[in-house]
């Protein structure tokens, strides 16, 4: 298991439990109009304390058995505003452990190095760690920052992922993108 809690410069990264379902919601409801462009549609309980509740205790388990990190994103020295996450769900795919990387930032505080600098960290945390050298995102295409941020970071698009992700009603292309984190310092 990674640490529970980095620091990188002036963030804190923190992995949380179901106490923290409150200000877990409340990014979501800041930034509902913002993240849900992008992400699958939600189920219809979504924004509520118990769902986040929920999703926070099957998180930690799954942090607890190595098949899932999500860091917290709080900026130092303020522990109880969450102004984002970076997450990394583990795939072993035909004897091939890679990470899956998914990020998000509270509109607020974005253009700001946030997301590159608490990706960065959450990555070394998954080399070092746990020993994984590759990481993939699926993008939206029209999520330009999101594009531009993975390719900031040294991310390459490596193909499109057709109908994969139901987002606003509607089935989306994907696209795969793909890092190896052996050389990041």
């Amino acid at each position: 298991m990674g640490p529970t809690v980095k620091f990188a410069d002036n963030l804190i990264l923190k992995v949380e439990d179901d106490s923290k379902a409150r200000q877990v919601l409340d990014l979501y409801l800041r930034n509902r109009e913002a993240f849900e462009c992008f992400e699958p549609t939600r189920p219809e309980d979504f924004y509520t304390v118990n769902y986040h509740a929920v999703s926070l205790y099957r998180e930690h388990k799954a942090y607890q058995l190595g098949t899932f990190l999500r860091y917290y994103i709080y900026l130092f020295p303020d522990e109880y505003k969450i102004i984002g996450s970076v997450n990394f769900n583990f795939i072993n795919s035909e004897g091939t452990k890679f990470v899956e990387i998914g990020y998000k930032v509270d509109v607020d505080y974005q253009n700001m190095g946030i997301a590159y600098t608490a990706c960065t960290a959450a990555m070394k945390v998954i080399r070092n760690d746990y020993g994984i050298t590759r990481v993939d995102a699926r993008i939206h295409p029209a999520n330009l920052a999101s594009r531009r941020l993975a390719e900031k970071l040294g991310f390459k698009p490596v193909y499109t992922e057709s109908q994969w992700a139901h987002v606003n009603g509607r089935y989306v292309h994907l696209i795969r993108y793909s890092l190896d984190i052996s050389d990041i310092q």
